[in-house]
């Protein structure tokens, strides 16, 4: 048994067989998996997890059928990693509010349930289900501000996670879990809108919504934390933490600004050349070849553009990404010098990777999409960059909101009011 428990590689081994099984089985065969592989269960560490679903990403299995088995074997790996010890989150800031944010959500939760059990109630009158599932709807609305704190691990923590985990797999999945639970959000909310909804479709939902939000936060705080948490310097936690205020907070207030106190912008990931800042470049102009201007003059027209601009490198590196007053779609710091493919959700990953080769090998120059998002329209453009002699330079991300522009009609000139 000791040398089972000491030995990381064959834990890994039995736990990816373990978890490989589950989610390929034949029907009947998860009860012979577990007696199987109950060493592997039985010992399992936070870590072991990570490197096994990291080799499950690898096999291309199928991100739907994956999330299927990961959840199946991670509801029997969950007495053995919930005993083991994990660290004191209160000793680096930015882990400290998102455990505290994970433990506000569960009071949300909370406030949910007499609602749903109102509804279900068999004594329940038309006018009881009715208001229940008004206020259910509202609720779930409510629970959109969480949505923060998917965006500060997506944003902040993955591309660390990315820059000093080699068995970083696991994050597109997890993404994959975010977008089900605001997939879910926006059902339930359309479903509660409606005159009159199914409420065995809502009651299927709702539990889906409940699931997921927990099994986030379990794994959040007994598997991804724990393995990254002594990686990052105290300096990077310092900048994430800045990089989060950016972001905002779910559930609870803001946090004392001091705490990022004394904290720097990490040096940019995968960058070969030097860098200048604006106190090296002061007083010098950079010539564009139409005109000259400074580097703070270059950066107030970028930021001062009604678009969102990024910009990925020909290494498919994120290189830069503009600061305008409201963002469409949030950016932080910490994804500068990251592949433009780990910062999408997995359900978009094969579009971008796709339009970008298409870019490389000049079968396209520019491509445009268009969304709603809530009661805004959105616009996205793609653009190949190529040098003077032909060579593909990167691609530019273009994002505005053009809903009042859709609006316009007939004419205003310069000098009416």
């Amino acid at each position: 048994m000791s040398e089972f428990i000491n030995n990381t590689e064959l834990r890994i081994n039995e736990l990816y067989a373990f978890i490989s099984g589950i989610t390929l089985k034949e029907k009947g065969e998860g009860a012979k998996l577990i007696k199987t592989y109950s060493e592997a269960i039985e010992n399992a560490q936070a870590f072991d997890v990570v490197a096994a679903v990291d080799r499950l990403m690898r096999d291309n299995i199928g991100l739907e059928r994956l999330k299927i088995g990961v959840n199946r074997s991670l509801n029997m790996l969950y007495k053995t990693l919930v005993s083991r010890s994990i660290p004191n989150y209160y000793e680096k800031s930015f882990f400290q509010i998102l455990q505290a944010e994970n433990q506000s959500l569960n009071q949300h939760l909370i406030d949910l349930r007499p609602y749903i059990k109102a509804f279900n109630a068999k004594d329940a009158d038309n006018n009881q289900i009715s208001n229940a599932i008004h206020a259910i709807g509202g609720q779930v609305e409510e629970l959109n501000d969480f949505n923060l704190h998917y965006i500060k691990l997506e944003n902040i923590l993955f591309p660390y996670i990315e820059r000093y985990l080699a068995e970083y797999r696991c994050l597109p999945l997890m993404w994959s879990y975010h977008d089900d639970i605001r997939n879910c959000q926006r059902k339930i909310i359309k479903l509660c809108k409606e005159e009159h909804p199914d409420l065995k479709r809502l009651n299927r939902l709702l539990g889906d919504l409940f699931f997921t939000m927990y099994a986030m936060r379990f794994r959040e705080e007994y598997i991804l934390f724990p393995v990254i948490f002594d990686l990052i310097s105290d300096d990077e936690i310092l900048s994430m933490m800045e990089q989060a205020f950016e972001v905002g907070f779910a559930y609870i207030e803001q946090p004392d600004y001091s705490l990022i106190k004394g904290s720097k912008v990490d040096a940019p990931i995968n960058m070969p050349l030097a860098v200048l800042n604006a106190d090296d470049l002061e007083g010098k102009l950079l010539d564009f070849g139409t005109g000259q201007i400074t580097l703070s003059q270059a950066a107030l027209i970028l930021n001062h553009l009604p678009v969102d601009v990024t910009l990925v490198n020909e290494k498919d590196e994120v290189r830069y990404f503009s600061t305008p007053g409201n963002r469409i779609f949030p950016r932080s710091k910490a994804i500068i010098g990251r592949l433009v493919e780990n910062c999408h959700p997995p359900s978009s990953v094969h579009i971008v990777k796709k339009l970008v080769e298409d870019f490389r090998k000049g079968i396209k120059k520019k491509e445009s999409f268009w969304i709603q998002m809530g009661d805004k329209f959105i616009l996205i453009q793609y653009f190949a960059l190529r040098d003077e002699q032909g060579n593909y330079r990167g691609t530019l991300e273009v994002s505005q909101d053009v809903t009042d522009i859709r609006k316009l009609q007939g004419e205003k000139r310069l000098m009416e009011d």
